[in-house]
């Protein structure tokens, strides 16, 4: 998205395998997150149709438009956040989103790339959001003051739950720290 209103990108050197992280990507749900999981049910509070269970590659907040496995992938979504239970139109392909431009919402894509490193791998993802009219814009902005340092945090809970759990899958242990190296 050359054009665009709000940014965000985060990304992280894991020791994983690339694959094992792929691996861990794909797959991760809500249940997995430790700080992202409390904040989606707080925003989603008293509704009782939250899944956490489901991998949020393929049920999360946005669809997965593009993959090349087991490197990059991108989602798309078009919806209106800032409402309690944000309205949202399905895209299935980029031409799809590229073509929308119907007045009242906010369009985002949503990438992760991951490239391989002699000791493992480095994750990152961008999301670029465009508002369709100035009145959305004004809205968006609003609401991305609110929630731009808990958007941050979930990233970033992201990141980290991958990579522990990539972590884990090839067997990576911690060396304990020698109390006679801490002097």
């Amino acid at each position: 998205m050359p054009v665009y209103h709000f940014s965000e990108r985060h990304s992280r050197v894991l020791s994983a395998e690339p694959s094992l992280v792929w691996d861990a990507l794909t797959g991760l749900t809500l249940d997995q997150l430790t700080i992202a999981k409390p904040l989606v049910i707080l925003r989603h509070l008293g509704r009782r149709d939250t899944v956490t269970s489901r991998p949020l590659f393929t049920d999360g907040p946005i669809t997965i438009i593009e993959v090349q496995a087991p490197r990059y992938a991108l989602g798309a979504s078009i919806a209106r956040p800032w409402q309690r239970t944000p309205s949202r139109v399905e895209v299935s392909s980029l031409e799809e989103f590229a073509a929308f431009d119907e007045p009242g919402w906010v369009k985002y894509l949503t990438d992760f790339h991951l490239r391989g490193r002699a000791t493992g791998a480095v994750l990152s993802t961008e999301t670029r959001g465009y508002s369709t009219d100035r009145l959305t814009r004004r809205k968006f902005a609003l609401y991305w003051t609110a929630i731009h340092a808990g958007s941050a945090i979930i990233r970033r809970d992201m990141l980290a739950t991958v990579d522990r759990i990539s972590r884990r899958e090839q067997g990576w242990r911690p060396t304990p720290a020698r109390a006679d190296s801490l002097m």
